[in-house]
């Protein structure tokens, strides 16, 4: 939580000297569609356009994001806006804060620390929040943000079990239907065979069953340029695929031959946002998968499944295939340009080297080696770790006094406001239990006591969810001290390392880019204090 700390500089104690460059910034998620009608992108445009005349300030320009949720700040007009600071822009108009955002902390980033040293001043208008003027409505901020960002998280938990009870129907909730199937023109959410590509996915599943590997099942279909599910996505959708190779491969082959939706079954839920607030996409155990039998018509048939099923678990077994333990890096690293996996490969005694997939699946062609040494990518991993490690240590040292004071600050903020509402909520109690009284001894009629009790009912209702979002609130500064501890023991931790295990890489990294001048780009779960 934060709060606004108003400027007071020679610049700007007097703003009406000021030339102000005001930019007008609307957004409307399609959570937000269905309320209130003043929430329309017209309206707030037209609202601000007006506000914004009447003060005399000079228009920059106007930002729209329409159909973009306030959890996130990676929206296309925010970021032009956010760009435009640095070609004039010192005044930034909002209807409320929540057209803002509604992620409090990203959000008390912006007010507190951003805006501030850019010198934008920043206005909620119907809030009356104004960070270059004292106003009630800048004590409140905070307290408003976290009550903005309660509202997504609530929103996102009506959406998800909205659509959990459409998978547990087996009813289709995806963008895209799988390959070989399409939505039916009547109903989006049933699958029906699609019969131009239902062909591609019998002779996948019978090749297979003649002797025809994975690998060799692609490099058929790559020969007679039979279409891939991704290019077919592209060619009847909007869908933009990010692999710059358009080949079968064997993953492709075996995703197809695991999919029971091919014989009739909806497996759905495998994977799940993180949170309401992170579009990362993790792995749902199997047993919390929803698979709902004989939603739609099969592909395959259920016996010609199974056998491909027990012949797969054959082929993946590690005695059939001798594996051993997953390497250092595997499922990690990635071709920079192509953007496929690399692959180890093993040259006698020099010991193990990437390569680039698409290189060794289909030649030079289509993308070159991008070589490197698992022993000289561990060591330039290794070498980035502790820079990092180091770096946020040295900003936690020169921060942590004064994070402190602030955290300290702002629970003695709100345990205040908690006692507060207590109390208001237990002279509520006495009122009523006296008014109840009065209704007995004729003091009062029925009317009246009816009238009286139903507006303090709707009051400690109101206390009683202000309260909730207050608790809500330590809950979470508690956790948050309880993370920054367990990451300055991690980051000591990393100072003091020696060998890179892949538990640690697991951890902390999402993927690593390899490019062919060796270079690599290393994607944090995090964010990198080096930038």
């Amino acid at each position: 939580m934060y709060g606004i700390n108003n400027y007071h500089s020679t610049e700007f104690n007097k703003p009406s000297k000021t030339i102000w460059r005001a930019a007008i910034y609307c957004r409307l998620s399609r959570e937000d569609e269905g309320t209130h009608q003043s929430e329309s992108i017209k309206n707030q445009l037209d609202f601000l356009e007006k506000y914004v005349q009447e003060q005399g300030w000079e228009l920059f320009g106007t930002y729209v994001d329409d159909g973009y949720s306030g959890t996130s700040f990676d929206r296309p007009d925010f970021n032009r806006l956010i760009s435009d600071i640095n070609n004039g822009i010192n005044l930034i108009v909002t209807k409320d804060l929540s057209r803002l955002g509604r992620d409090y902390i990203t959000t008390g980033y912006y007010l507190e620390k951003f805006f501030p040293e850019k010198r934008v001043r920043y206005i909620a208008v119907i809030d009356g929040i104004d960070t270059f003027m004292k106003t009630a409505g800048n004590d409140i901020s905070p307290f408003r943000s976290v009550i903005n960002d309660l509202y997504a998280r609530d929103i996102s938990n009506k959406v998800r079990n909205a659509m959990d009870t459409k998978k547990r129907s087996g009813k289709f909730i995806g963008a895209f239907p799988p390959f070989g199937y399409r939505k039916d023109s009547t109903d989006k959410n049933k699958l029906i065979i699609d019969e131009e590509t239902s062909v591609i996915i019998e002779r996948i599943f019978n090749m297979y069953l003649q002797g025809y590997g994975p690998s060799k099942i692609a490099n058929e279909l790559n020969r007679e340029g039979v279409i891939t599910p991704t290019k077919y996505k592209e060619a009847i959708s909007n869908y933009s695929g990010r692999s710059k190779v358009d080949l079968w491969n064997h993953n492709t082959v075996r995703v197809i031959l695991k999919n029971p939706t091919y014989m009739g079954c909806m497996r759905q839920n495998t994977h799940n946002k993180l949170n309401y607030k992170s579009k990362k996409l993790v792995s749902v155990p199997e047993e919390q998968w929803i698979i709902v039998e004989d939603t739609h018509e099969a592909i395959i048939d259920k016996v010609l499944f199974e056998e491909v099923q027990k012949k797969l678990q054959l082929a993946n077994s590690s005695f059939y295939r001798g594996r051993g333990k997953p390497r250092l890096f595997s499922g990690l690293i990635f071709c920079g340009d192509c953007g496929s996996y690399m692959t180890p490969q093993a040259k006698n005694s020099k010991g193990v080297f990437m390569v680039c997939s698409t290189y060794k699946r289909y030649t030079a062609a289509y993308c070159s080696r991008h070589t490197m040494h698992e022993e000289q990518l561990e060591q330039l991993v290794l070498e980035d770790l502790k820079r990092m490690a180091k770096a946020s240590l040295d900003y936690k040292k020169v921060a942590s006094r004064v994070s402190k004071k602030e955290s300290s600050t702002i629970t003695s903020r709100v345990s205040q406001e908690l006692s507060r509402l207590g109390r208001r909520m237990s002279e509520l109690d006495k009122i009523n239990k006296t008014l109840y009284s009065d209704r007995v001894s004729g003091a009062i009629s029925l009317e009246q006591y009816q009238e009286l009790s139903e507006e303090f009912k709707n009051e400690k209702t109101a206390l009683k969810l202000r309260a909730d979002a207050y608790n809500q609130k330590l809950a979470e500064l508690k956790a948050h001290s309880a993370d920054k501890d367990n990451v300055e023991e991690l980051a000591e931790a990393l100072l003091n390392l020696n060998k890179l295990d892949r538990r640690i890489l697991e951890k902390m990294i999402e993927r690593i880019d390899i490019y062919e001048d060796k270079k690599i780009r290393i994607h944090y779960s995090f964010k990198n204090p080096l930038g």
